[in-house]
């Protein structure tokens, strides 16, 4: 079995060489004859020192000159190792908040079930963690808005994850912001197998989290437009349908009226022409999104 080690970087100069000496540790000490490691390194464009570290590290570094968001960065992460015929992907940060020995725990859980997902969770076992006001009411609000399609995970912003060959055969991460709960909802949605298990965060000794005000508007849209995507018929074209024959029903009784007299015009409301309009706008939407699945345009 074949896993990849998958951490993006993006100016994590400060963090960086304390993460590779215990990744270094790590990777000398682990054996196993089932499972071959591969660490992978993103550089998104990393303005510090980052770069250097990285070149002079022992592991495949890929990555572009600009800044292009972690939502990118975890695609070129993704579609590396699917071009290396991996079984499974562990993913985490370098921020020095993820205790690198804890891989460990991803692979005993591999080894022992047949899961897609895997979802690391920090709220059992990180006591001492300090989560800031706006990060308890984002993680809670994520957290409800996730059981909405039936996922009933405690953590669904921690990076700490392991995603399987299935989950990697055909997933979707729309936009380039984070893609932390899009690919939680990618596994609902083509339903597959999501566990969480325990992991240890510490606070950060440097550096900063991207995470800020824009977070839930960009992360919210991401969801929602892989939501169409993926059941663009259950968002999109039945619903459309259904308004379309609400205003059949509408417009029929204005013909009914008209015929008795009771009003001049054949449509006397006005929603009868909106319903007919939005209905046919999303069916048109939903078809156009169809077509260019199946072209593999997106």
């Amino acid at each position: 079995m074949k896993i990849n080690i998958c951490i993006p970087v993006f100016n994590e100069e400060e963090n960086l060489s304390s993460f590779l000496t215990s990744l270094n540790k790590f990777m000398t000490e682990f054996y196993s004859e089932e499972i071959k490691l591969e660490v992978i390194f993103y550089n998104d464009g990393s303005t510090d020192g980052s770069t250097e570290l990285l070149k002079n590290s022992e592991y495949t570094v890929i990555g572009e000159l600009n800044n292009k968001g972690l939502g990118y960065a975890l695609n070129m992460l993704f579609n590396y190792s699917v071009q290396q015929n991996v079984d499974g992907v562990i993913k985490l940060d370098c921020d020095g908040q993820m205790d690198v020995n804890e891989i460990h725990l991803f692979l005993q859980k591999i080894n022992t079930e047949q899961v897609d997902l895997i979802q690391g969770n920090r709220f059992n076992v990180s006591k001492d963690f300090k989560f800031g006001y706006i990060k308890k009411i984002g993680i809670t609000f994520f957290r409800l808005f996730l059981r909405l399609f039936g996922i009933k995970v405690n953590d669904s912003t921690n990076g700490f994850i392991f995603v399987s060959k299935k989950w990697l055969e055909g997933y979707k991460i729309i936009g380039s912001y984070n893609g932390a709960q899009q690919i939680l909802l990618d596994a609902k949605l083509r339903n597959l197998n999501i566990i969480e298990i325990d992991v240890k965060i510490k606070n950060r000794d440097a550096g900063k989290s991207f995470i800020g005000i824009r977070y839930p508007i960009n992360v919210i849209t991401s969801m929602i437009a892989l939501a169409i995507y993926r059941r663009t018929n259950t968002f999109l074209i039945f619903p459309g349908l259904a308004i379309i024959l609400a205003g059949g029903i509408l417009f029929l009784n204005d013909l009914i009226l008209w015929i008795g007299g009771f009003e001049e015009k054949i449509i006397s409301n006005n929603i009868v022409l909106l319903t007919l309009f939005i209905g046919l706008q999303m069916i048109s939407f939903g078809v156009v999104i169809e077509f260019l699945k199946k072209q593999k345009f997106i």
